[in-house]
């Protein structure tokens, strides 16, 4: 079966002989897609010969991009004291100018990867709506200045926005959100990347008859990982585990993607225990996938 997952499995390398090495692992272990992620938060652009460089690792292993990982910009709160840097969001001009050129770098990216689809976070300072109302339709007004200088780049390079639910904010403002977005915008532009641990942290096991099932038709890109939700042990919040191993329901999600706009390979977004090795966990990560397929 196409299966793919996430590069920073284990973590960002810093060397390429460890990056291209950690590509090795995933083709070795049965993967046929990646899920590049490195970068996914912060500032870095990436140079077209290192997008070369990419490439020619993926072809040497024999591997496909399904997705990548865009970044939105600086690290952030969710109550910020100020601006950040590279922000879509801003509305400081400057700031969202910048934003946009770095998104439109990973589209490029993505481009030469052969993937047709980025994956983006929008942070909603939603206690700042709280204390400023108004803030609510200035800060829409950005992203929409934003998503509308990058559509024609997008259809350009063929490469389409995917916004992640995240659980930083709470549900029903992410519920407006993506009303919003896609009452706005085309689905050969903008969709949903599903991630279903952020999900479950939000609401519960509710999050596939409330979030997924909703929004199913704009649903194209997927971040699948396992979690017991929130509170209900120790550091197994957003853990990032295989599915099946903690309490998300995969039978009645998987009767939900099957009718979605998703198109396969299915993509896991997963974290590997400390201590635990490489080889050994990737081969029941893709056995999770493999299980996840089957239902």
């Amino acid at each position: 079966m196409q299966l793919g997952i996430n590069t920073d499995f284990d973590r960002e390398f810093d060397t390429i002989e460890e990056i291209e090495e950690s590509l090795w692992q995933i083709a070795k272990a049965g993967f046929t897609h990646m899920h590049w992620c490195y970068e996914w938060d912060g500032d870095y652009i990436y140079a077209r010969s290192e997008m070369e460089q990419i490439r020619e690792w993926m072809e040497k292993y024999g591997l496909k991009a399904k997705s990548l990982h865009a970044s939105k910009g600086s690290r952030r709160d969710d109550d910020p004291k100020g601006h950040y840097r590279k922000d879509y969001t801003s509305t400081v001009e400057y700031n969202r100018i910048a934003g946009v050129e770095l998104i439109k770098n990973r589209v490029e990216l993505a481009h030469v990867l052969g993937a047709t689809e980025i994956v983006l976070h929008m942070y909603l300072p939603y206690k700042t709506f709280e204390k400023e109302p108004q803030s609510k339709e200035a800060f829409y007004r950005q992203v929409y200045r934003s998503l509308d200088e990058l559509q024609p780049f997008c259809r350009e390079k063929n490469v389409r926005i995917c916004v992640e639910n995240l659980f930083e904010a709470p549900g029903q403002l992410q519920i407006e959100q993506f009303d919003r977005l896609f009452s706005r915008y085309p689905a050969d532009f903008l969709g949903l990347c599903l991630d279903t641990g952020h999900a479950h942290l939000v609401w519960g096991d509710g999050f596939i008859q409330q979030f997924a099932d909703r929004f199913k038709d704009r649903l194209y890109s997927v971040h699948l990982h396992d979690n017991l939700g929130w509170g209900t042990q120790p550091g197994c919040n957003d853990a990032h585990m295989l599915p099946g191993e903690c309490s998300i329901d995969w039978k009645a999600l998987m009767d939900v993607l099957r009718k979605s706009a998703y198109e396969k390979p299915w993509v896991l977004e997963v974290v590997k225990p400390a201590g635990e090795d490489t080889a050994a966990y990737l081969q029941r990560a893709r056995r999770a996938g493999e299980w996840m397929d089957s239902l």
